[in-house]
């Protein structure tokens, strides 16, 4: 069966109240206790599969899970063991008991003749309550508080979730926004069992998500593309904004959080014409969290890569400049409601829990992209005519749109054979290395031209990055140049 749920992170803060909120409808109590396995180098971990023997009460019950779509669905399957089974304490895991779902059949392929053995264990404290809503809509809530335990390692719990039960999938979201908006909730996607697994490692935050394509159909229409492609932006935007929100500065966390902001805007902007549905109001809260982490990211390459060159270049000593710190840190921001609220929003459209207009453009909806393709990939070389004598910020313009040409270039990719793909991008990468190392130099050059005005000693840097700066700027004027001449893969043949 496939599970449907979101979970939340509370704030200590709110906890209390919360609490007292959750218990005024009728709950159910039951105290947990699960027992987690793995083989020894975490080849289910890797796969993304959780298995596990649970104590709910007086009941055994082992389970198995593996990943689904958008972080928020996934494939399920639950054993309920006979009361002989548990008779000497926690009964022997079998996986045999899975035989038959689709969760066991990706289980098997996994893990092979490869052993198992328990890894950590949770200990949780859970209070269920059950929603029913307008439309016959079924919510079970669970409200979990506790521990997990690897080896002599603890890490408190303190989480809601809310499942899909039956009903309009809309009202899942709808219920989650509420109390989103009433307890401050941010979605973390990262399970129990991962965090056992990264605590059994002495970790405290998951691999950085990088992109992913997105799967569709060759005839989908505008808002099956544009599902397809968030459902692609959402895989990578979601992970890395529960490590984020989870307080992690992990440079990857965040350039990937970027990355994966950037790519939804383009589908914001570019499938907008499409009429599927995407609501505009979305762009604002990402676009300012764009910002705040884009002033992060420029702040650590200017500590570190920027003032690293100084040094090597001969620059006198000087204290690393530091860019306008923002007025809250990045966990604070990936939390904010409005945030959360969109995040919310745009899963709900990913999974067809939300209303879509459509049915005003007329013909593939891949063709439409191709024509937008075509403008993109024809400017560039017109952009790189006037690219050195442009201004710093026409410059950054033309890079953000060559980094549209590629993000959509990348949804409708899948589509193409592979050889005609690549060397379409392999003609871009010039471009966006050359893009990018020219904007940090311009960040920098900022940076030590406002020093210099207090500090006689930043002049070394300022004339340095100018000359760097000229020679990144005819160095990107000819990687354009070529970029412009790239093969368009979506002349070509679609797969078969």
């Amino acid at each position: 069966m496939h599970e449907i749920e979101l979970k939340f992170q509370i704030p200590e803060s709110r906890f209390t109240h919360l609490r007292q909120r959750f218990l005024q409808g009728r709950t159910e109590a039951v105290r947990m206790q699960a027992h987690y396995f793995d083989t020894a180098d975490g080849l289910l971990a890797g796969h993304e599969i959780a298995l596990r023997l649970r104590l709910e009460g007086t009941q055994w019950v082992q389970t198995l899970k593996a990943s689904g779509a958008h972080g928020v669905s996934r494939l399920e399957h639950n054993a309920e063991l006979l009361a002989d089974a548990a008779r000497n304490g926690a009964p022997a895991l079998d996986i045999d008991r899975h035989r038959g779902s689709p969760a066991h059949q990706r289980l098997v392929d996994v893990l092979g003749d490869a052993v198992l053995h328990e890894v950590f264990r949770t200990e949780v404290d859970r209070i269920v309550r059950v929603f029913t809503l307008p439309g016959g809509a079924e919510i079970e809530a669970a409200l979990d508080t506790g521990q997990v335990v690897a080896g002599t390692a603890r890490l408190p719990l303190r989480e809601i979730e809310f499942e899909w039960k039956a009903g309009p999938l809309h009202s899942l979201f709808a219920l989650a926004s509420d109390w989103v908006t009433e307890h401050g909730l941010w979605l973390d996607i990262v399970s129990k069992a991962e965090r056992g697994t990264l605590l059994s490692r002495g970790q405290s935050h998951p691999a950085a998500a990088r992109a992913k394509p997105p799967q569709l159909a060759a005839d989908a229409d505008g808002p099956a593309l544009a599902r397809a492609a968030i459902g692609s932006c959402l895989a990578q935007v979601l992970r890395n904004a529960s490590a984020v929100a989870a307080g992690s500065r992990q440079p990857e966390h965040v350039h990937q959080l970027r990355i994966g902001l950037r790519r939804l805007r383009v589908v914001l902007r570019e499938m907008a014409p499409l009429d599927c549905g995407l609501d505009p109001g979305w762009e604002s809260p990402i676009a300012e969290l764009f910002r705040v982490l884009g002033a992060d990211r420029d702040q650590q390459i200017l500590e570190d890569e920027t003032a690293d060159a100084l040094v090597a270049a001969g620059a006198p000593p000087l204290t690393r400049p530091r860019l306008p710190a923002g007025a809250e840190p990045l966990d604070a921001r990936v939390q904010h409601a409005e945030v959360q609220q969109v995040l919310l929003a745009v899963q709900a459209y990913a999974m067809e829990a939300s209303a879509v207009s459509g049915g005003a453009h007329e013909g593939p909806a891949v063709a439409a992209l191709g024509d937008r393709l075509d403008a993109l990939l024809h400017r560039l070389i017109d952009h790189s005519r006037g690219f050195v004598d442009a201004s710093v910020d026409d410059q950054h313009a033309v890079r953000k749109e060559l980094k549209r040409l590629r993000y959509l270039a990348e949804f409708i990719a899948p589509l193409y054979r592979d050889k005609p793909v690549a060397r379409f991008f392999d003609a871009l990468a010039p471009a966006q290395d050359a893009l990018g190392k020219h904007n940090d130099l311009a960040v920098a050059l900022a940076a030590y031209r406002e020093r210099a005005a207090t500090e006689s000693e930043a002049w070394f840097a300022v004339g340095w990055l100018a000359a760097q700066q000229a020679r990144s700027a005819r160095a990107a004027r000819k990687a354009l140049k070529r970029a412009g001449q790239a093969e368009p893969f979506w002349h070509g043949k679609p797969r078969g």
